[in-house]
């Protein structure tokens, strides 16, 4: 009868280790879930971060008077000092499948932009209008699939104010009222 004690002790012992344990593996798994969701949002923003900043220098370019080499040198200099490439591989390996799939279609567009820049089209040209509208659309629909990833609510154009996501409403080559792609 000496043994029961010891053993009634031993067992008490066991689950409390082995609830400690349990909660410590759930807590572990829970931050590694919220630091791989960080780091996605992370990644995610960085890559639109990345893709309107070579937007805007793409359009700068557009806007110059530059040709030749030189063209092609500001249009390389604008998508690189961006960090497009960077945020575009951190993109392709930590997002899931969905968000690649919109942001390889949000990086083709952009590519169409340069090749149209490097081209020497005006960025209110009609080369420059082709292939800007698929582009601001396919960047509002990553936009939205990175939301619906996080289970983030959806919205659209007119939940926040806006006619159309590519703004052709605005489009001059579209029969728009504006003054065309910015």
């Amino acid at each position: 009868m000496d043994l029961l004690p010891l053993l009634a002790t031993a067992t008490g012992a066991v689950i409390a280790l082995s609830g400690t344990l349990l909660a410590d593996v759930r807590r572990d798994r829970r931050q590694r879930d919220r630091d791989i969701d960080q780091i996605r949002r992370e990644t995610c923003v960085g890559f639109v971060l990345a893709v309107n900043a070579a937007h805007a220098g793409l359009r700068d370019v557009g806007y110059s008077s530059v040709q030749g080499d030189d063209r092609r040198d500001a249009v390389h200099r604008a998508v690189t000092e961006a960090g497009l490439y960077g945020a575009r591989e951190r993109l392709l390996m930590t997002a899931p499948a969905a968000l690649v799939t919109a942001g390889e279609t949000t990086f083709a567009r952009l590519v169409a932009i340069r090749n149209a820049i490097t081209d020497g089209a005006k960025t209110r040209s009609r080369e420059y209008h082709d292939a800007y509208h698929p582009f601001a659309t396919a960047l509002w629909q990553f936009r939205l699939a990175v939301r619906a990833d996080f289970g983030q609510e959806g919205f659209t154009p007119a939940s926040v104010d806006r006619t159309s996501w590519s703004e052709i409403e605005t489009c001059v080559f579209c029969g728009g009222t504006g003054t065309g792609p910015a």
